[in-house]
């Protein structure tokens, strides 16, 4: 339905156009790429996940088809779905508020702020659902065909989730504008997102790890637990677990709080949402902490005024941290998955993930500050070869990336500190490559927009995560002592030589 065949003003009038610029934000992501590819790529896309859902649904078929099942493989699950979930509505919150784009001319316009408001929290609500989505309703799909209709019950759940995680997300939001302030709101926002989300991820594979018989004993008493709470005043905590199960009742309860919660906070929050976007439009949106009135000190040469450049920005916003967190957290469970192979020591499954966490933090860091250089002009014109301004990047990247790993290197230090000595040495050749891609080919773009900087060329986004993977394949050689290692040290070697700069 087109936008400009709805009442100007209304609801769904907004809706749409927020519609369309959530598709046209997606379409984005693909660059240049013509859309008969972009089709065929969400179509291969659908058919791999479909695929790979097959597996899923078998081994999570007893605790879905039979309601005397455990409970805590689903409630595990579900936790996490919607955790994530809140996390995302954290962050889209956000991001409405101090991005700004059209919510200035919006709210200046003679339209309630209550519409407004109504419409973002919708199209914040359909993102946070999409989030998710992508996994798990292939499950559902596959589910209802091989087994039976009882799996499209997680539709109403994940619509449901969305709904409430979207709620909480503006209610978190507009608090902590109140109890910080809009300077330090976005901060505070982004961290508690990437706490939110990693503390359950984190805490799955903790349990993960845990003996066979500690694990058994955990859920035996989780189970006893839910048990007792099935008919008391907790029961509705049952209601996505038995929605998923395929229980009607169960889903019209849910979406009927769903929807209740979601109205209130978007009926009682509208005017609050305008005052905080009036605060955004005023606060300083990078700074994450009072800036310094002291006069900056120039030092002697090219080198370190770069480096105190680049770290004063980086210490200017921290919540790029935030972003940086995520993508090492979501790294952990590949170390996880590793260790509970009691056939392969703990220093061969820290070892790969600490080099892939060099690859990725030391890439993300390189193109913040390459691609999302504050002041290009002025160093491209300054009279200094391009060579010695990325030397001094590159040395303005390794401290902190030497900072977030000195505690998994300490960690596997002491389980083997030759281990540890090569794993530094692999980890910062990895952190070195990737910075050095990031340096040769950047993608110019907004500093807080470092999640989607693949957007505009997948072949270096393909290229990165290649190198990455090949020095994991590299430490696991180099750490059972084969020459063998020379063959991954080539090919990277290799292919930097084929993407180096002319």
């Amino acid at each position: 339905m087109s936008a400009m065949r709805l009442s100007p003003g209304s609801f769904p009038w907004l809706l749409a156009h927020d519609i369309r610029l959530g598709w046209r934000g997606a379409g984005a992501m693909f660059g240049a790429t013509s859309a008969p590819i972009i089709a065929g790529i969400v179509l291969l896309g659908g058919l791999v996940l479909h695929a790979l859902a097959w597996p899923a649904v078998h081994w999570l078929q007893p605790f879905v088809h039979d309601a005397d099942a455990s409970h805590a493989p689903l409630v595990t699950i579900v936790a996490c779905a919607f955790t994530w979930m809140l996390s995302q509505s954290l962050f889209s919150t956000a991001r409405t508020l101090y991005s700004r784009g059209d919510l200035d001319l919006l709210l200046g316009s003679p339209m309630p702020a209550r519409y407004v408001f109504a419409a973002k929290s919708a199209s914040i609500a359909m993102g946070t659902f999409g989030s998710i989505a992508l996994l798990t309703l292939p499950l559902a799909n596959v589910g209802a065909m091989t087994v039976g209709p009882v799996w499209l019950g997680i539709y109403p759940a994940l619509l449901a989730m969305a709904l409430i995680a979207t709620a909480l997300g503006l209610v978190l939001t507009i608090a902590m504008f109140s109890l910080v302030g809009p300077v330090r709101a976005r901060l505070w926002t982004q961290m508690t997102g990437a706490v939110i989300a990693g503390a359950f991820v984190l805490g799955a594979q903790i349990a993960a790890m845990l003996p066979v018989a500690m694990r058994a004993a955990i859920t035996n008493w989780f189970d006893a637990l839910w048990q007792g709470h099935a008919s008391g005043p907790l029961a509705f905590l049952l209601l996505p677990i038995d929605t998923v199960r395929g229980d009607v009742t169960a889903a019209a309860w849910l979406m009927a709080i769903a929807l209740g919660l979601f109205a209130l906070a978007t009926t009682l929050l509208g005017q609050r949402f305008a005052n905080a976007s009036l605060a955004a439009s005023g606060a300083s949106a990078g700074a994450g902490f009072p800036r310094t009135r002291a006069p900056a000190k120039f030092r002697r040469g090219l080198a370190a005024n770069l480096r105190c450049k680049e770290w004063r920005l980086l210490a200017r916003d921290p919540g790029m941290f935030a972003q940086l967190a995520l993508q090492i957290i979501y790294t952990v469970p590949v170390a996880v998955v590793l260790m509970r192979n009691d056939a392969l020591p703990a220093a061969f499954a820290l070892a790969p993930t600490i080099v892939v966490i060099a690859a990725q933090v030391a890439a993300s860091l390189a193109w913040i500050t390459v691609s999302g250089e504050d002041a290009p002009e002025l160093i491209a014109t300054a009279p200094v070869e391009a060579a010695a301004v990325d030397r001094a990047k590159l040395f303005a990247v390794a401290l902190p990336v030497l900072v977030i790993l000195a505690l998994p290197l300490t960690a596997l230090a002491l389980i083997s500190l030759h281990s540890a000595l090569v794993t530094a040495v692999i980890a910062t050749a990895a952190g070195t490559s990737t910075a050095l891609l990031n340096f040769w080919h950047p993608m110019p773009g907004n500093r807080r927009g470092m999640l989607r900087r693949h957007s505009q060329s997948k072949l270096m986004a393909l290229v990165e995560h290649a190198i990455a993977l090949v020095w994991a394949v590299a430490i696991v050689l180099a750490m059972v002592g084969s020459a063998l290692v020379v063959i991954p040290v080539a090919i990277v070697v290799a292919v930097l030589a084929c993407f180096r700069r002319k």
